[in-house]
């Protein structure tokens, strides 16, 4: 009897003692996520103060009636610490072009106005393209419900074509849940439609979620009858005879660019680190950010669609449509003064401007990303001064 005493106490104390050890393990991890999190706001806080500084130098930067544009647009991007390509068009004709900073530090290669990068999100544009393309010929509609493409989607089903193309979907699948092994285009659609997500309390408002777009993409797949790739080379890039277009899988061409990365708040660049991108994340990427461009063929593609060269003006019009939530609305951003795309990842940032008509253009496309110096600030001055007849 008094053997089963002790070995119930012995028992008891050593449940006592882990369970004490859960605690103390519980709170440390709070605490510890609970710095994170403040370090997380800091850092935000600092980050939103360097991007106002650098915003106060460019704005306070005026453009002087009889002094040089080139110089005038040299100092706004210096000040921006841009590293990248800079394009500027007005009424059809170059303005600026220039390069700013390494291509590839290592090897001592500059950046240069035919330099290409990875567009990144800029890509959107492109798919949606396609699937107007689609919408054109009859073969899809805007009205059409997703679970007529996809019957096997666990929920959201009759979220439509249109819903997909603004951004307006209860769709989400994280990035980190993405597969780890590349896939074919086949099986990443497979991929997406099995592990999506559906957040109905998101419908109906803008929602951006790279997984709308992969989904449009199968859509271009099924409706084409032939892959994603081989629709946009046969549509979009030979047509426009873009020689500095591709995907990234094959990397980005003679004249390609290494993305570099920094830490959170640094605003100059050092190209000490190159960001990380697996084999699988550009496989992953499909229909969403897959792509590399030169800014001159970004801005041949983004005004060819404005001018009405792959799609009728109508159709342009009725893909560009502005939602009641946003100013997202067929792949780009529709504001008062014409369109704006815009794309980070992998080291690179990626932007372009254009007036309604596609004749006016920015287009900075870095392979420097800092979240502390974002490239927005320095095009969205540029653009401005255009529109306004300053320049």
């Amino acid at each position: 009897m008094k053997g089963n005493q002790k070995l119930v106490v012995a028992l008891a104390v050593c449940v006592l003692i882990g369970g004490t050890g859960l605690t103390v393990r519980h709170y440390r991890h709070v605490a510890q996520a609970r710095t994170a999190r403040v370090e997380r706001q800091r850092m935000a806080k600092r980050i939103a103060k360097q991007n106002a500084s650098i915003s106060r130098q460019i704005n306070q930067n005026q453009y002087q009636a009889g002094t040089s544009v080139n110089q005038h647009l040299t100092t706004l991007l210096k000040a921006n610490h841009f590293v990248g390509s800079a394009l500027v068009i007005k009424n059809n004709r170059v303005l600026y072009q220039r390069g700013f900073g390494y291509a590839n530090k290592a090897q001592g290669l500059k950046n240069q106005p035919q330099s290409t990068f990875q567009i990144l999100s800029i890509q959107k544009s492109i798919t949606a393209v396609g699937i107007m393309q689609l919408v054109a010929r009859g073969k899809v509609k805007l009205s059409d419900p997703i679970s007529k493409y996809y019957p096997n989607l666990k929920a959201g089903g009759d979220t439509t074509i249109r819903d997909m193309l603004d951004m307006t979907t209860g769709f989400w699948l994280n990035q980190a849940d993405w597969s780890k092994q590349p896939l074919s285009e086949a099986k990443t659609v497979a991929y997406a439609v099995k592990h999506v997500t559906y957040r109905p309390q998101k419908a109906g408002r803008f929602n951006y979620s790279a997984v709308n777009f992969l989904l449009l993409a199968g859509v271009i797949r099924q409706q084409s009858g032939h892959s994603y790739r081989h629709f946009i080379e046969t549509q979009v890039i030979k047509p426009l005879k873009l020689t500095h277009t591709g995907f990234v899988a094959d990397g980005l061409g003679p004249t390609a660019t290494l993305g570099y990365a920094d830490k959170a708040g640094k605003v100059k660049p050092t190209y000490q680190q190159l960001a990380k991108e697996t084999t699988a994340q550009m496989h992953g990427e499909l229909g969403t950010g897959q792509m590399y461009m030169s800014p001159h063929d970004l801005y041949r593609f983004e005004s060819a669609v404005l001018k009405g060269k792959l799609l009728k003006p109508a159709d342009v019009a009725t893909l560009h449509t502005r939602t009641a939530t946003g100013e997202y609305g067929g792949g780009v951003y529709n504001m008062s003064n014409g369109i704006r795309s815009h794309g980070v990842g992998y080291g690179y940032e990626s932007d372009i401007h254009l007036s309604p008509d596609g004749k006016t253009a920015v287009v900075l496309l870095s392979n420097y990303r800092r979240r502390s110096a974002g490239i927005q600030i320095a095009a969205n001055k540029i653009f401005s001064e255009l529109m306004s007849g300053k320049l």
